[in-house]
């Protein structure tokens, strides 16, 4: 009786307080990469919000190739929302670009419960979410980091009906798309942007 009285008196305290449970449950990805596949860009800011009011920056600063620089983003849920500004150039800037979009996050959640249960054996859940930059477009990619070549990243029988699973060249890991969309483009910084100075 005892044990049920702190527990009550625990959960008063918290319908009064407001306080913040984590929720293994919902956390989809705990590593986030950046990249970009047609030359240099610097990402200064970049906020992926998820459905739980939670976020994760992919302001990784200068990048050149696919995905390369990766940073622990803590416990990042279902995205529902992307923002942020990026440039082309690293010397010189080309052009600046700015983006505040929603991502569906209910799509989005089919898209990850797919991959999620999509392998016969690969049960581990080292996954990912992989920001690319290219000028104006920007993508959201999720993965559960299974690479053919050393691993068994054999498909169950009739895993991906919608045809969501992006298999890459090269026994790279296989992904699902999250978020596709293009951002404002201007020759000159935007106005309160972090490369407004």
């Amino acid at each position: 009786m005892y044990k049920w009285s702190i527990i009550t008196l625990f959960l008063s305290s918290c319908s009064l307080l407001g306080c913040s449970f984590s929720n293994s449950a919902t956390t989809v990805a705990r590593t986030g990469t950046a990249g970009s596949t047609s030359g240099p860009h610097i990402i200064k800011m970049m906020q992926v919000t998820d459905t739980q009011g939670g976020g994760a920056s992919f302001a990784y600063g200068a990048i050149s190739g696919y995905a390369g620089a990766s940073a622990d983003i803590g416990h990042i849920g279902i995205p529902s929302n992307i923002e942020g500004y990026w440039s082309k150039g690293w010397d010189s800037f080309v052009k600046f670009y700015y983006l505040s979009a929603p991502i569906d996050s209910n799509l989005a959640k089919q898209k990850i419960e797919t991959l999620r249960n999509y392998y016969k054996n690969h049960q581990t859940f080292n996954t990912s979410m992989h920001l690319i930059v290219d000028g104006p477009r920007v993508r959201l990619y999720y993965t559960m980091n299974c690479f053919s070549y050393r691993m068994d990243c054999s498909p169950k029988e009739n895993a991906d009906p919608n045809g969501w699973v992006i298999h890459q060249s090269n026994d790279a890991t296989q992904l699902v798309l999250l978020f596709d969309g293009i951002g404002e483009a201007s020759d000159t910084p935007f106005p309160g942007s972090p490369y407004d100075k």
